[in-house]
């Protein structure tokens, strides 16, 4: 079988790949895998914030990221898939500073500091929101079936049980009572305008069985500036 070798242009030093990412957030060890794009020159970071429990981990669009020249980050939250600490959707947006932090640090040659952007799926989505509203070094914002209202999202205690904690560091019990003090506090929808002027995508599928698409009209009709809102047929 033929092995697939790098094109003959590379200049020495070029490379691509994933690497193992471990950070800190409030005292807890965080882990991820950074997917690198070819070449040894500072490039766009693209963070991809999973859902919850997080099973759906967005990969494929972390390699096509880095297919066109970006590199990604994955990483997860507190008390989920290997991350150290108690899982707690009060501390995701703090993660997701967190790991801007990291990717600023200097560690990675081939990330650019100044150009970082956030990509969320689900909880990941209402999680980009709060983070960008608050850091405006990610410089752009893409959100896809985002669950901008934790509180208004209908879960049996089956779906709790089975669909959700049973991946995390956390009781059903605890993860009601978390979604329940943070529909308390100002959520994405409350936030989103401080985006602007930073460009804003807003994706939603149309028959979402988790999120209603009237979450992503909700967020487009509070946001400002550079906000494109596309609506998709089906899930």
């Amino acid at each position: 079988m033929p092995v697939d070798r790098a094109p003959a242009s590379a200049a020495p030093g070029d490379h691509e790949g994933l690497t193992g990412v471990i950070f800190d957030s409030g005292g807890h060890r965080l882990v991820g895998t950074l997917y690198l794009a070819r070449g040894a020159a500072p490039k766009p970071t693209v963070l991809l914030l999973h859902g919850c429990p997080g099973l759906e981990k967005n990969l494929d669009l972390a390699v096509a990221l880095r297919d066109c020249g970006r590199n990604a980050l994955v990483f997860h939250y507190r008390g989920c898939w290997g991350s150290g600490g108690p899982y707690d959707l009060r501390t995701i947006p703090g993660d997701v500073t967190a790991a801007v932090d990291h990717l600023q640090s200097g560690e990675y040659p081939t990330v650019d500091p100044g150009r970082l952007a956030v990509v969320g799926h689900s909880l990941g989505g209402w999680a980009a929101i709060l983070a960008a509203a608050a850091d405006e070094r990610l410089g752009a914002v893409a959100v896809y079936g985002a669950a901008v209202d934790l509180g208004g999202i209908r879960l049996t205690p089956e779906q709790v049980d089975r669909e959700m904690t049973r991946f995390l560091t956390v009781t059903p019990w605890e993860f009601e009572c978390q979604r329940a003090d943070v529909a308390g506090r100002p959520g994405p929808l409350d936030v989103v305008a401080k985006i602007a002027p930073r460009p804003l995508l807003i994706a939603h599928g149309s028959d979402d069985a988790w999120v209603p698409v009237e979450h992503a009209r909700r967020l487009r009709s509070g946001a400002a500036g550079a906000c494109r809102y596309v609506e998709m047929d089906g899930a």
